[in-house]
C-alpha cells in the first residue's frame, strides 16, 4: 500500500480520541499560511477532532503576523511564539505544553512529507499497540525522492546509533511522528537537546522505559537541496550531541532521573522595580502576559507604569535593598500563594514559563526551583559581549549554569531573576540573618538549613538586559564582590560557600604576578610561556565561539574581568581580615 493512500481513521479514533499536530516554523511566510490550510482542509475530510499548533522559533520575518492574521479567530488553531531561536526540540517542548490531545503528532511545517500520512500512521499504531510511530526513509515501503548525500549520511547515523543504542528503528530524523501523550509526559521533560538531535534523546529515552516504537514507510518529495536547512556545522554539532546523549544515557543513568507530577501551583511574582523606564514597564507586560491562570503579580518600587490589571498590584518602596523591599511586601500584602516567584524588571518570561514548573517542584525535598536567563531580545551590541563573559566557566566557574541551558541539577544557589521558592521561606525570612547579602544568598541559605534543595532546570527560561556599558558591568562585579565578602564573613556558619569564582579569578591574578615577577627576578622570559598559553587558548576558544572580532573583544573583557574579580575580592578579604587588628595596634598609640 501506497504511504498515503490510505483514507480511513480507525472509528474509535474518530469518536473518542483528539489528535494535536505541532508544526514548528522558521521565516517561513511564502508558505506558512497555506500549509496550514492544508492540513486543516485534510483533518476535515478525515472527520477528527484535531487541534494544529503553530510554534515559532524566533522567525524575523512576517511569519507570525501573517498567520495570526488569518488564524486568529480559528477554533482549531493555537499559535505561539519563541522570541529567540532556540532549536527544534525546544520548540516541540513548548508545543506540547500547549497541546490536548490524546495523539501527539510532529509534522515539519514545508510539508514535504505530506500531512495524508496521518491515517497510516493511527492505523499502525492502533494495529500494533505502539507507543509510538516513526517515519522512516529506510522503511522497504518507503517512496523517496531523495538526494544522494542525504541517504548516504542517514544510513551512516542509523548504523551508529543502532550501535550505540541498539534502538528498534532505523531512522530517527524524519519529520513526522506521531506518539501517545502519556509517553511524550514520560519523555520530553527529560529532555536536554534543544536542536536537531532532540529526535535521538526523545527515542532513547523511550526505549529505555520500555515503550513500543515502530517505523512508518513515508513518501518524501524533498526540495531544498541536498542537505536542506541543515548544514555542515548542523552535521558536527548533530554528532557531538549523540555522543552527548550516549554519555547522558549509559554513563550518567540521566534519563531515569525522577520527575515529579505536573501539579498547577498557585503562584504569587514578586518584581523588584528599579530604574522604571520603558523597559521595565515592557518586562512587566510580559509577566502579565504568561499563559497560566493560577498567579498574580505584586511590584514593589517607586513606579507604578500606570498600568491597571486585575493579576496586578503595586506596593511603593524606597528602599534600595531587595530583602527590604521583599519584608514590606510581606508587611503590607498577605501571601495567600503556593509559590513566590523573585525577579527584577531587568528580566522577563516566555509566555510558557509556568507550564513545566510543577513537575519539579513537586519533587520531594525541593524548597526553590530556578533556571537561567538569557539575552533579551533587541539586545544593544555592548549587551552581547558582557553575556559572551558571564556564561564563561573562566570566570563564573561553577555557577555559569545561570546563563546556560545544562542538565536539571541540584545547585548551591539559584539566579535571582525567576526564583521560584516556597512562600513558607519567604514568610519566615528573617533580614537581619544576612545584611548586606544577595537576596538569593540568603534565601539559599534557609533552604539548605532546613535540608532541602535548590534545583537548577533549563526549562525555566528568562530574557535579561546585561549591562549596556563597560560602568555598567563593573559596577556590577562590584556588586557581585561586595555581596560575596558580606557572605563569607556573615558569621553564620550554617552554609558553605560554594562559588569557585573567587579561587579562579585569584588563582588567575596570583598566575599572572608571579610569571611577571619570576621574569623580573631571574630575567628569564621563558617563564612567560604558561602566561601566554593560557591567554592563547582563552583567545582561541572565544574566537571559535564568537568570530574573530566579537571573540577577541570578548577574551579581552573576560580576561580584565578575571583579574578585577579576583583583585578586588582579595582586597576586601585582606582589609576585612586584618583591618580591624590594624585599628586596634593604631589605638595604642593614640
Amino acid at each position: 500500500m501506497h504511504p498515503t493512500e490510505l483514507r480511513a481513521v480507525p472509528e474509535h479514533i474518530v469518536k473518542s480520541k483528539k489528535l494535536s499536530i505541532l508544526m514548528p516554523f522558521l521565516n517561513e511566510e511564502d508558505i506558512i499560511v497555506e500549509n496550514t490550510r492544508t492540513v486543516m482542509s485534510m483533518m476535515r475530510e478525515l472527520k477528527i477532532n484535531y487541534e494544529i499548533v503553530l510554534i515559532d522559533d524566533g522567525s524575523t520575518d512576517g511569519s507570525f503576523e501573517l498567520l495570526h492574521r488569518a488564524f486568529a479567530k480559528e477554533k482549531h488553531v493555537k499559535l505561539v511564539r519563541n522570541h529567540q531561536n532556540f532549536g527544534k526540540g525546544w520548540v516541540i517542548k513548548t508545543g506540547y505544553e500547549y497541546s490536548s490531545g490524546d495523539y501527539i503528532l510532529f509534522l515539519d511545517s514545508d510539508l514535504e512529507l505530506s500531512p495524508y500520512h496521518i491515517p497510516n500512521f493511527l492505523r499502525i499504531m492502533d494495529e500494533e499497540k505502539a507507543d509510538a510511530v516513526i517515519g522512516s526513509k529506510l522503511h522497504k515501503d518507503s517512496i523517496l525522492d531523495y538526494p544522494k548525500a542525504r541517504r548516504v549520511f542517514s544510513k551512516t547515523y542509523y548504523f551508529m546509533i543502532r550501535i550505540l543504542f541498539g534502538l528498534p528503528i532505523m531512522d530517527s530524523q524524519t519529520g513526522i511522528k506521531l506518539f501517545k501523550r502519556e509517553v511524550l509526559e514520560l519523555s520530553l521533560p527529560r529532555l536536554v537537546i534543544k536542536q536537531f538531535a532532540f529526535d535521538l534523546e526523545l527515542l532513547v529515552i523511550l526505549h529505555e522505559n520500555k515503550k513500543k516504537i515502530v517505523s512508518a514507510p513515508i513518501e518524501l518529495k524533498f526540495s531544498r537541496g541536498a542537505f536542506g536547512k541543515i548544514r555542515w556545522k548542523n552535521i558536527v554539532q548533530i554528532m557531538v550531541d549523540t555522543l552527548s546523549i550516549y554519555f547522558r544515557d549509559k554513563i550518567l543513568g540521566f534519563y531515569k532521573r525522577e520527575l515529579g507530577e505536573n501539579i498547577r501551583y498557585h503562584y504569587t511574582i514578586i518584581l523588584f522595580q528599579d530604574t522604571g523606564d520603558e523597559y521595565e514597564k515592557f518586562s512587566l507586560e510580559r509577566f502579565l502576559d504568561i499563559s497560566y491562570e493560577g498567579y498574580d503579580v505584586i511590584v514593589v518600587g517607586m513606579t507604578d507604569f500606570g498600568i491597571k490589571h486585575p493579576r496586578l498590584k503595586f506596593i511603593r518602596s524606597d528602599s534600595d535593598s531587595y530583602t527590604d523591599r521583599l519584608t514590606e511586601v510581606r508587611e503590607k500584602v498577605k501571601l495567600k500563594t503556593d509559590y513566590i516567584v523573585l525577579s527584577a524588571l531587568n528580566a522577563y518570561p516566555d509566555a510558557r514559563f509556568f507550564l513545566s514548573a510543577g513537575r519539579i517542584l513537586s519533587l520531594k525535598g525541593v524548597g526553590a526551583a530556578g533556571g537561567y536567563v538569557v539575552l533579551r531580545t533587541d539586545a544593544k551590541p555592548y549587551e552581547g559581549l558582557v553575556q559572551s563573559v558571564s556564561k564563561s566557566i573562566f570566570l563564573n566557574a561553577n555557577l555559569h549554569y545561570r546563563y546556560r541551558a545544562l542538565n536539571p541539577k541540584k545547585v548551591s544557589e539559584l539566579q535571582l531573576n525567576g526564583m521560584i521558592i516556597k512562600a513558607e521561606y519567604i514568610q519566615s525570612l528573617n533580614p537581619e540573618n544576612g545584611r548586606g547579602m544577595k537576596l538569593e544568598v540568603l534565601l539559599a541559605r534557609e533552604i539548605d538549613k532546613n535540608k532541602e534543595s535548590l534545583i537548577y532546570s533549563p526549562d525555566l527560561l528568562l530574557y535579561q538586559r546585561f549591562p549596556e556599558s563597560y560602568w555598567e558591568f563593573v559596577e556590577g562585579l562590584q556588586t557581585q564582590v561586595n555581596a560575596r565578602l558580606e557572605q563569607m564573613f556573615s558569621g553564620k556558619k550554617v552554609r558553605t560557600l560554594r562559588d569557585y569564582k573567587f579561587f579562579i579569578s585569584v588563582g588567575v591574578l596570583f598566575f599572572v604576578a608571579g610569571s611577571l615577577a619570576a621574569v623580573f627576578i631571574f630575567r628569564k622570559p621563558e617563564f612567560m610561556l604558561p602566561l601566554y598559553a593560557y591567554y592563547g587558548m582563552l583567545l582561541l576558544s572565544r574566537m571559535l565561539f564568537f568570530g574573530m572580532i566579537n571573540g577577541f573583544r570578548s577574551f579581552l573583557l573576560l580576561a580584565w574581568a578575571q583579574l578585577f574579580y579576583g583583585f578586588s575580592l582579595l582586597k576586601g578579604l585582606l582589609t576585612r581580615a586584618l583591618g580591624a587588628k590594624i585599628k586596634k595596634f593604631l589605638q595604642r598609640f593614640s
